[in-house]
């Protein structure tokens, strides 16, 4: 692959402006199709914002977003899905395996049904252009077809974000030396190449933009404590304070993953 331009990747604020919330790649595309289908963006406005700002980035091929998110429009009883899976949590993915292989490298997917039949799962894959990003980030969009098989409808966790809040004061109870500030801004250089800082769409009421902001940055400050590694002293404080994230990162995602759903719920289907 030949390298990117500096052109093509502008230089970018050290840290993401307060008015864009870091995101996973799939979890941005997809509150913005739902800003489509309402009606607030075009199609063309919607990819593009969808895409975000939060990494100098560029296309790589694959499956056309503005195709993707007019066909939406088409289909027959609609309904698009987060799922931001994990090795043995692959709930809510619907086949064939290679759709599930992709997503779980990818560690995100929108899952389409229609008519409450697999339709398509769309993947984010991403390329970091240059060491450490300096260059940019080349990502890639794969629709891989479903199955057409019959799957049930999503279940949404009423308890979600109760769960999160639960999780972030067992955290600040029990390791008050984890530097968790969910709140606080995200420096751009902490933003995984797998996700994107977008603007959150203007019908997402105030309490859903919130949780929105709350489970999406403890998702990514817990991923990146769990790959730095401990400074616990000795095995059983790196092993409480494993668990102590793992449970934090499981709370936050189920929590981000129900929120966005909820949202797209309203317009799709």
């Amino acid at each position: 692959m030949s390298p990117a331009s500096d052109a093509a990747f502008p230089d970018l604020a050290p840290q993401i402006p307060r008015d864009l919330v870091p995101l996973p790649r799939a979890a941005s595309l997809l509150l913005w199709a739902s800003a489509y289908l309402r009606g607030d963006v075009g199609p063309d406005d919607a990819v593009e914002i969808g895409l975000g700002a939060g990494h100098r980035h560029r296309a790589g091929g694959g499956a056309d977003l503005f195709d993707w998110m007019t066909q939406l429009r088409r289909l027959p009883l609609v309904s698009a899905r987060l799922v931001l899976p994990q090795p043995g949590r692959i709930a809510g993915l619907i086949g064939p395996p290679s759709a599930i292989s992709r997503a779980l490298l990818a560690e995100q997917a929108v899952v389409v049904t229609a008519a409450g039949l697999a339709e398509h799962t769309l993947v984010p894959q991403t390329e970091v252009l240059g060491a450490d990003a300096a260059r940019g980030v080349e990502v890639t969009w794969t629709q891989i077809p479903g199955t057409g098989a019959q799957v049930p409808p999503p279940a949404y966790s009423a308890g979600a974000r109760e769960e999160l809040l639960r999780a972030l004061r067992r955290a600040a109870d029990s390791a008050a030396h984890l530097d968790l500030v969910p709140e606080e801004p995200i420096p751009q250089a902490s933003l995984p190449p797998d996700w994107t800082a977008a603007g959150v769409p203007r019908h997402v009421p105030g309490p859903a933009r919130h949780l929105l902001v709350l489970a999406a940055r403890t998702l990514l400050l817990t991923r990146a404590e769990l790959a730095e590694g401990s400074s616990a002293a000795g095995l059983s404080g790196e092993l409480a304070r494993e668990e102590l994230l793992r449970d934090l990162a499981d709370a936050a995602r189920e929590a981000l993953v129900d929120q966005v759903n909820l949202l797209a719920a309203a317009e799709l289907g």
